[in-house]
């Protein structure tokens, strides 16, 4: 059984660092240009958002169960924030934009629950 929680927490790891990564440079390459006529609105949540995801996913490093729901409340916050922006028309980016968060949220969560007992 601790075999299979150590599995599942690299799994995490792996996947929510791919997504920060992936995320990271999609919005550094969109929005450095705007940084300096930070009007856009979205692109600050975003970059805030994706600060908070940074620094759970690194907190769940140590705290798996906290750093969990961390990753998980910055996965919901940023699909939120995607479908506030978009609407019904950009379902599919909410999904793109929340689901490598919360997934490894809740992997994070449960090996940590687990590792406890």
């Amino acid at each position: 059984m601790k075999d299979s929680r150590l599995y599942i927490n690299w799994l995490a790891r792996i996947i929510c660092g791919l997504g920060l990564v992936f995320f990271g440079i999609f919005i550094f390459g969109e929005g450095i240009p705007d940084l300096w006529n930070i009007e856009d609105g979205q692109l600050k949540t975003m970059l805030m958002l994706m600060a908070f995801a940074a620094f759970a996913y690194f907190f769940a490093w140590f705290k798996p169960r906290e750093g969990g729901v961390a990753i998980l409340l910055a996965g919901v916050l940023l699909g939120l924030n995607m479908f506030y922006h978009g609407g019904m028309d950009d379902v599919m980016a909410t999904l793109i934009f929340a689901l490598p968060f919360v997934i490894p949220g809740i992997m994070f969560w449960w090996v940590g629950v687990k590792g406890e007992g």
